[in-house]
């Protein structure tokens, strides 16, 4: 672990790239087992999407299994992690795979309150999904929605006012899971 300059309202890194390519090996090797001729890998955009791409990469060069990939736009919060709406936003259309009578795994880095999760949960459902799971790079305890992690790389157990943050390409340069105090972010 490494920590940046100053006191308690700086960033620590608490893994690296190797350890995420490790986490990602992992959740690969937890979800090969469930995927079917049916399944779809939804990356939520943003960083969901290229976890998503990276699961599948694994996927086929260690399991041999080939998921179809999507991608599902909906935000709630900004790339620096601060608030953009009170519930996530959706524009419809936004699915580009089909979904009737399909298994939808969707893909986030990071479940925290679970808003996300469940509106996407929500839409593929509506939209005709017969099974849906969720896989996370990190997980952390602040679940408000009836959603849980059924593939999770690494769970933290951090105070309200830390928040974790995954850094993937091509949004940052490199892989890594840092943890941060709100305060920074502003």
């Amino acid at each position: 672990m490494t920590r940046s300059e100053g006191d308690e309202k700086s960033e620590l890194q608490v893994i690296d790239a190797d350890g995420v390519e490790g986490l990602l090996d992992e959740l690969a090797g937890r979800i090969a087992p469930h995927i079917g001729a049916s399944t779809v890998l939804v990356g939520i955009v943003r960083r969901g999407k290229p976890l998503a791409e990276m699961l599948a990469d694994r996927l086929a060069r260690d399991h041999g299994r080939h998921p179809e990939i999507g991608v599902l736009e909906l935000k709630r919060y900004s790339d620096s992690l601060e608030l953009l709406h009170h519930r996530p936003h959706l524009d419809d259309d936004e699915l580009d795979v089909d979904i009737e009578d399909r298994h939808m795994i969707l893909v986030d880095d990071v479940l925290y309150t679970g808003e996300t999760m469940f509106h996407a949960a929500c839409y593929l459902r509506a939209e005709g999904a017969t099974h849906i799971q969720t896989a996370f790079l990190c997980a952390r305890p602040g679940l408000k929605m009836p959603v849980h992690a059924d593939f999770v790389g690494a769970r933290f157990d951090i105070r309200p006012d830390w928040v974790i943050h995954c850094t993937v390409p091509p949004y940052e340069s490199h892989l890594g899971i840092e943890l941060a105090h709100q305060d920074v972010l502003r």
